[in-house]
């Protein structure tokens, strides 16, 4: 990620607004869609799953992305998530996963975007709208096969789907579901038996049941998969004992790196941060980077984490501030660090790498939790071939020519 911010402005793109960015490949993407795809049989469909902006990366260039390299469709959470990608220009297929209130259906119409049935409460609420002179509302249903979170259950579906077939303002377009335990291809195949039996009842529509680790697991007898985590080149925490990224044939999508804003060598005694949290037991060079826990960085990670400078592991010291860490660089052997060398969070520099899954550890968390803590104000730069054709912060998107 060395000279991020010098090629930037040579792409003629807005100057981030400090030394600290996420950098988000755009060429893996394309890889992993069509390295995940080739999993299914052939025929089959890839659906990319881009809620959250996309675990914290960016919906409108990756689904770009994703669908320029042959995913089918963009499936998300929330109403306006699916609005961000229209007002943003994306024209292929995009569907809400959870509920959209009443009072978002007739746009959700107008905009082609489809809405999830997930309740029999949610199909009153999709009957009670007017829908008239727009196109139908594209609908799918999800079936309840043991996740016990949302859903009808497979008993009550004949009686919706008539209720929904009654009113030509609605399209019915799938059954689908959600694997509770992927890993557990026994608990799985089970899933899939009663998604079967469903779908028998309605054989007119597509069903579909897995995501990314149902696609890892039991992807040879499916057609359709709904891929989140696994697109971005990091592997379902629960299949870790088994898979690697390199064995699945993905890769790693997104880095964090920062530049210091100053590199000061301590006397003995001198404190670092709040408390003083750090205090230094003999001269320390101490490097304050401009990132802190209001760009997702944890607060808690204060003594555990580390970082890589030119390819050597360094800890982070003192307290996590808002808008700064420091880094204990007395040990590194290089004496001309300045404030033009790059400090990875995530990624590689030398031949050491820090992986999302190695940052997920250290917070006893899950590695979703580690991309989508990045806040708003934490420049994504998107990159092909490692050179920078996009960068969103909050100033919005800026692109390399046409958008």
């Amino acid at each position: 990620m060395s000279g991020i911010p010098e090629l930037i402005q040579q792409a003629a793109l807005p100057a981030l607004g400090r030394d600290a960015w996420v950098e988000v490949r755009l060429d893996a993407i394309a890889t992993n869609v069509r390295a995940l795809k080739a999993k299914l049989p052939s025929g089959g469909h890839l659906d990319v799953v881009l809620k959250a902006d996309a675990y914290g990366l960016g919906a409108v260039a990756v689904a770009r992305a994703a669908l320029d390299a042959g995913a089918r469709a963009v499936l998300v959470a929330t109403f306006d998530e699916a609005q961000e990608l229209r007002d943003a220009g994306i024209t292929g297929p995009v569907r809400v996963l959870w509920r959209v209130a009443p009072a978002h259906l007739r746009d959700a119409a107008a905009m082609g975007i489809g809405v999830t049935a997930s309740s029999p409460a949610v199909v009153r609420e999709l009957l009670g709208v007017d829908l008239s002179g727009l196109p139908p509302l594209s609908v799918d249903i999800e079936v309840d096969t043991g996740l016990g979170r949302d859903g009808i259950l497979p008993n009550e579906l004949v009686a919706q789907v008539a209720a929904l077939r009654g009113n030509s303002e609605i399209a019915l377009r799938s059954i689908w579901s959600h694997l509770t335990a992927a890993e557990n291809v026994d608990r799985s195949r089970l899933q899939e038996e009663v998604l079967e039996k469903a779908a028998i009842q309605v054989p007119d529509l597509e069903s579909h049941l897995v995501g990314s680790g149902g696609l890892l697991t039991i992807g040879e007898t499916q057609r359709i998969a709904r891929v989140g985590i696994a697109l971005f080149g990091v592997v379902p925490n629960a299949l870790r004992p088994t898979m690697t990224a390199a064995t699945i044939g993905i890769e790693r999508v997104y880095g964090l790196a920062a530049r210091p804003v100053r590199i000061a060598t301590l006397p003995t005694g001198h404190g670092v941060g709040y408390g003083p949290a750090f205090v230094a037991e003999r001269e320390s060079r101490i490097i304050t980077l401009p990132i802190g826990y209001a760009d997702g960085i944890s607060y808690h990670e204060r003594g555990v984490a580390e970082v890589l400078v030119r390819g050597v592991r360094l800890p982070v010291v003192g307290t996590i501030a808002m808008d700064s860490i420091t880094i204990d660089a007395t040990d590194h052997p290089a004496t001309d660090l300045t404030e033009q060398d790059v400090v990875v969070f995530i990624g590689q520099s030398g031949t050491e790498v820090i992986e999302p899954v190695d940052v997920a550890k250290r917070r006893k968390t899950i590695t979703n939790e580690v991309s989508t803590s990045f806040t708003n104000r934490l420049a994504r730069v998107y990159t092909v071939g490692g050179r920078p054709v996009a960068v969103r912060d909050l100033r919005g998107y800026h692109y390399v020519g046409p958008k």
